[in-house]
C-alpha cells in the first residue's frame, strides 16, 4: 500500500493499495488493485480484480466502485466497512466473454484480513 495526504483536509489521504489472497473454498487466486480517497478512513474506492483458478488457470476480470467507512468500537478498535459493485471486464479460457455483476460488502477483521460476501450472477455470451 502506498498512502499519500492530500493536504487539503485534516485526515485526507489517497492510497494505491494491491493485495493477493486466495478464495475461501481455495478455486481462485485473486488480485486486487485499488485506489482509496478517504477522509477520516471514509470516502470512496475503485480498482480492478483478477480472479485466477488454481486448477487450471483460466481467468476473470472485474472493475469495482464503492465507499468504505471507518467506525470505532467501544474498545477503540477501527473497523473498515466497504461495499462496492463490480461488473466483469473479460474473461480467458472458459471465462471468455463472460458478462454480468453484482455487490459486495465486507470489511477488514485484522492487519491484512479482508473478508467479503459476494452476490451477483455471471453468464458467458456466445
Amino acid at each position: 500500500m502506498e498512502r499519500f495526504e492530500v493536504g487539503d483536509t485534516k485526515g485526507h489521504f489517497v492510497s494505491i493499495i494491491q493485495n493477493k489472497g486466495v478464495t475461501s473454498d481455495g478455486k481462485f487466486v485473486r488480485y486486487f488493485t485499488s485506489r482509496t480517497d478517504l477522509i477520516k478512513g471514509n470516502g470512496t474506492l475503485s480498482g480492478y480484480g483478477k480472479y485466477v483458478e488454481v486448477k487450471d488457470g483460466d481467468a476473470y476480470f472485474l472493475k469495482y466502485d464503492g465507499t468504505a467507512s471507518t467506525t470505532k468500537s467501544p474498545e477503540g478498535k477501527l473497523k473498515i466497512t466497504l461495499k462496492v459493485t463490480y461488473s466483469y471486464t473479460k474473461g480467458t479460457g472458459k471465462y471468455e466473454n463472460i458478462q454480468g455483476g453484482g455487490t459486495f460488502s465486507g470489511g477488514y477483521i485484522g492487519e491484512g484480513i479482508l473478508f467479503v460476501d459476494v452476490e451477483g450472477e455471471y453468464f458467458i455470451k456466445k
